[in-house]
């Protein structure tokens, strides 16, 4: 059923969180430059919101596998399930 340690699981669960905590920042700088006009605003905004775009495929990939490796099967395949109607995974 479970193939990780106790270390593996909160080794797993911190680089989500930290993950999660990036995408935030990044989050909160596309919306403060929600009004952006200049060139340059617009640019970083840009980026920021591709970086969180990746962000979020990358805390999905990463949620499933370590659902799946802690035999935590419907909750693995419910994102599965999401990953796959954001076009991230293939269909089954």
């Amino acid at each position: 059923m479970n193939d990780m340690t106790d270390e593996d699981i909160v080794r797993a669960v911190r680089g989500i969180a930290a993950r999660e905590a990036a995408r935030e920042a990044l989050a909160a700088r596309v919306t403060a430059l929600r009004t952006a006009t200049s060139a340059e605003e617009l640019a970083e905004r840009d980026r920021c919101g591709n970086a969180m775009a990746d962000a979020d495929t990358r805390i999905l990939l990463e949620s499933i596998e370590v659902l799946e490796r802690l035999g935590m099967t419907a909750a693995a395949m419910a994102c599965a399930h999401v990953a796959r109607e954001e076009g991230i995974l293939p269909p089954p």
